[in-house]
């Protein structure tokens, strides 16, 4: 058995060396921070990034079928002239392959990688009241120090493997989707175990299948699945892109999510039925985030409302799948559609025709122990030459607290969020001076390119501001940190997405053991977030204690 990357390489370097910053992860946000820090702040920034590249997510996650869920206007950067002139996309939802090109050309373009230390995992972090430096170490026994430190892990990077008895006993192959071998799974003529029907266990099924003697799904709670309606993108789509993405980029922070759709204003409920019929056929021709953002704006805010897409999604369920035992099994019921992250796929639904795909339904039959020759549940056992767990992530606040990050007085920021992360604006939290976090927990789930580049725009201010003012230390106030967080609760609990304490989703931290209930992303709109940091801003960071 092998979990390619679950863990760091060992080593030693016992070197020892200071900078103006230490920064963490090399995808999105790393390469975007190491460029303002560096070409437009002048500071000595030192970069560490466990993966033997950049790319972040999309170093890892080169499982079949991996691609984007925001389309291609959206899922790249609006900061640089010269990407959007000299990059092209190939199609509406780019793949893996394609975003880790994407990145690695931003890279090469500004001469990024020199900067980061690749292979190379942080493994703690600490603070020096005294010197007000931090002292960072990694699995290859180096020490560096720095004023600043700054996250850019990912609010989707540290993955769960659950605890099931007997992983290591199984003589097969068996692997997380986020840790992907990159020599690739072979699965021809191989009897495969699907663990997780979340995001990606919806993108990879199709190529599985097509190529697995067997494949057996293993399912705890059906999803609300949207088809992408992916394709190649025409030329004229390209050239639109390359002479209007300031303009896109504008429209794209003007929207909740941080998408380029404009609001219908039309409400589901305020129409009669063979309307919301037709605009609901529309969405779905459209596919992906339309289907959601692109019908009916009560769908996120009224339980009522978005049943009658619930209800819509479950009848095109019914439509796809020949078996109506299976396609029962299938149909969401009980939570909202965007209550869970809205997936996307690529004949999800239809792949469950095929006589080589089985669907197992473990919400009443829990797997209980991986065997040598496969998995057993309460009931059943199942012999397999492949175990594959999409079992998703300790979201928000597990790349953190896998490190050990400790501020004043030694206090370690994983007994700080030991019932729920707090955060300010999701860049900071009390106690931990100068520790800056890239979409850090409490931030927006919307966009991610999109609100990285906001987000480190805003921290290159901050840093900007304090060294043009005299000032050595920024941390959340205490006080700032508990009314953003208690806005935060309180906006998920108005809407219907954020109703993560009925359901078994990420957003409120139920999908790993044992941690606490809490919603750890922020639910009321990206746009009002960014107006909101910019307001917190223009009043010297307000609800900060700079000193």
């Amino acid at each position: 058995m092998s979990v390619e990357g679950m863990n760091g390489s060992p080593g030693s370097t016992g070197s020892v060396s200071s900078h103006d910053a230490v920064l963490v992860g090399a995808g999105f946000s790393g390469l975007y921070m190491m460029y303002r820090l560096r070409e437009e702040l002048g500071l000595d920034v030192r970069g560490f990034e466990a993966a033997g590249g950049v790319g972040g997510t999309w170093y890892w996650n080169r499982y079949p079928g991996a691609r984007t869920d925001s389309p291609y206007s959206a899922y790249c950067f609006s900061w640089s002239e010269e990407i959007a002139q000299e990059w092209s996309w190939s199609e509406r939802y780019p793949g893996q392959q394609e975003v880790l090109r994407y990145l690695e050309f931003v890279a090469d373009r500004y001469d990024l990688r020199r900067s980061f230390t690749f292979d190379t995992r942080v493994t703690s972090a600490r603070h020096d009241e005294d010197t007000n430096l931090w002292t960072v170490d990694t699995d290859t026994g180096e020490t560096v120090t720095a004023t600043y430190l700054i996250t850019g892990v990912g609010l989707l990077s540290a993955p769960n493997l659950p605890p099931i008895r007997g992983l290591d006993t199984f003589q097969g192959e068996l692997v997380h989707t986020a840790r992907w071998p990159a020599a690739g799974v072979d699965f021809a003529a191989k009897r495969v175990g699907l663990v997780g029907t979340g995001s990606t266990g919806i993108q990879i099924l199709p190529s599985i299948a097509e190529r697995a003697s067997s494949v057996s799904v293993f399912q705890r709670t059906p999803n609300y699945v949207v088809p992408t309606q992916n394709r190649p993108l025409t030329d004229a789509e390209k050239a639109d892109l390359r002479a209007r993405y300031q303009d896109i980029a504008k429209q794209i922070r003007q929207h909740p999510f941080a998408m380029p759709f404009t609001p219908t204003g039309q409400n589901a409920l305020d129409v009669d039925e063979a309307t919301r019929q037709a605009v609901y056929e529309e969405g779905w021709r459209q596919g992906g985030f339309h289907f959601l953002f692109e019908t009916f704006d009560d769908l996120s805010v009224n339980e009522d409302a978005n049943e009658t897409a619930c209800e819509f999604i479950r009848g095109k369920i019914r439509a796809a799948v020949r078996d109506p035992e299976v396609a029962e099994l299938l149909t969401p019921r009980g939570y909202p559609y965007g209550a869970k992250r809205p997936p996307a796929g690529t004949g999800y639904y239809e792949t469950f025709n095929r006589d080589n795909v089985t669907l197992i339904d473990v919400s009443d039959d829990a797997i209980e122990e991986i065997t040598p020759t496969g998995l057993r549940t309460g009931t059943r056992r199942f012999d397999l030459d492949v175990i594959i767990f999409a079992t998703g992530f300790d979201a928000s606040t597990g790349a953190f607290t896998r490190i050990d990050i400790r501020g004043r007085g030694g206090r370690a920021l994983a007994d700080k969020w030991r019932d729920g992360p707090v955060t300010n604006l999701g860049f900071s939290t009390a106690g931990f001076p100068n520790l800056f976090m890239i979409t850090g927990p409490l931030s927006p789930f919307a966009n991610i390119p999109t609100c990285i580049e906001e987000t480190v725009d805003w921290i290159f201010d901050a840093i900007s501001y304090l060294r043009e003012n005299g000032l050595t230390s920024f941390e959340a106030a205490e006080r700032g940190e508990q009314e953003w967080t208690g806005h935060v609760t309180a906006i998920a609990n108005m809407i219907t997405a954020g109703k993560g304490e009925a359901v078994n989703t990420w957003f409120a931290g139920a999908n790993i053991e044992g941690k606490p209930r809490a919603i750890n992303v922020y639910f009321g709109g990206a746009n009002a977030y960014f107006d909101t940091c910019r307001a917190v801003a223009a009043k010297a960071y307000e609800g900060f204690v700079l000193s």
